[in-house]
C-alpha cells in the first residue's frame, strides 16, 4: 500500500504518500497469471506503470492544499471512504505505539480527486511537526488497519506534518507557540475603532491569557527599515498591542527568510 515518501521543498514540512490500491494478493495473482515469468524487474516495471496510472501521480497534490477553512478541521466530504480513513486513524492515533504523542491537525477529503488528505501534530514539538520517520510510522500502521477494513482500492491517503508556517487553530494555538514568531491578522477596530477591514503584521506575543493577546513587533526584515543593515527603530521597538483573542482573525507560523 506505501508507494513513496519523500520530503516536502516547505522546511520542517514532510508528507508521507501512500496508495491503498494494490494490495499484496492481488500482486500475487497478478504474477501468478503473467505470460512471461522468466522476467521479474519487467513485470514490476510494469506493475509500477499501472500503479502510476491508477493514482495519477503526475497530479501531485501540494502543502497548500492541505490548508483548510478557518475552523473546519475535520471534513470528509460525507463520503463513507472519508469516514473510514477518519475512524481508522484515530484508533491507529489512541493506540499504545502513538497514544499520547500526536493529534490529528486537519483531515480532508477531496471527492473529485479520490484523495484523502491528512495532517498530523506532533503535541509535544515546539513547531508541532513530526519528523518523516514518524509521519512513516503512523502511514504504515494506518494503512495496515485500513487494509483490513477493505479500504476502496482507488483512494489515495497523503499524510503530512503541518509545516513551518502552519495555520493555527485560534484561539488556543496562539498561547501553544507564544514563543515562536507569527504573522498575524486581525481586525483593524481593535487598533482603530474608526476602522474596517483587517491588518496583518509580523510579530511576537508579548503577554497573553485566555481572554486578550499583547503584540509587540517582531525584529524581523519587514520591520525594519528599508536601509539594509538597519535595526528597527526606536517606535517599532516600542510598538505594542493589547486585542480581545476573538479580534485575531487569522495566524500562521512565521520562517524569516
Amino acid at each position: 500500500m506505501e508507494r513513496c515518501i519523500y520530503p516536502s521543498p516547505h522546511a520542517r514540512g514532510s508528507i508521507a504518500r501512500t496508495y491503498a490500491g494494490k494490495t499484496s494478493s492481488q500482486k500475487a495473482s497478478k504474477d501468478e497469471n503473467e505470460e512471461d515469468t522468466n522476467d521479474a524487474n519487467e513485470i514490476e516495471d510494469d506493475e509500477d506503470e499501472e500503479l502510476d496510472e491508477d493514482f495519477d501521480v503526475e497530479e501531485e497534490v501540494t502543502m497548500d492544499e492541505f490548508e483548510y477553512q478557518s475552523g473546519e478541521y475535520i471534513d470528509t466530504a460525507g463520503t463513507s471512504y472519508g469516514s473510514l480513513a477518519l475512524s481508522c486513524l484515530k484508533e491507529v492515533l489512541d493506540g499504545a505505539e502513538f497514544q499520547g504523542q500526536y493529534e490529528i491537525f486537519s483531515f480532508k477529503v477531496i471527492e473529485s480527486r479520490r484523495r484523502v488528505l491528512v495532517s498530523i501534530d506532533k503535541i509535544d514539538d515546539k513547531f508541532g511537526s513530526p519528523t518523516l520517520d514518524e509521519l512513516t510510522a503512523i502511514v504504515r500502521a494506518h494503512n495496515a488497519l485500513l487494509e483490513t477494513k477493505g479500504f476502496p482500492d482507488d483512494v489515495a491517503v497523503e499524510t503530512a506534518s503541518p509545516g513551518a508556517t502552519r495555520n493555527l487553530r485560534l484561539p488556543n494555538e496562539l498561547e501553544r507557540f507564544s514563543e515562536l514568531t507569527m504573522r498575524i491578522t486581525y481586525k483593524a477596530s481593535a487598533e482603530d475603532s474608526k476602522a474596517v477591514g483587517d491588518v496583518t503584521k509580523v510579530v511576537d506575543i508579548d503577554e497573553i491569557d485566555d481572554k486578550q493577546v499583547v503584540l509587540k513587533l517582531a525584529d524581523v526584515e519587514e520591520n525594519r527599515p528599508a536601509k539594509k543593515g538597519q535595526g528597527m527603530n526606536k517606535k517599532s521597538r516600542e510598538w505594542r498591542l493589547r486585542l480581545p483573542l476573538d479580534a485575531v482573525v487569522r495566524a500562521n507560523l512565521f520562517i524569516d527568510i
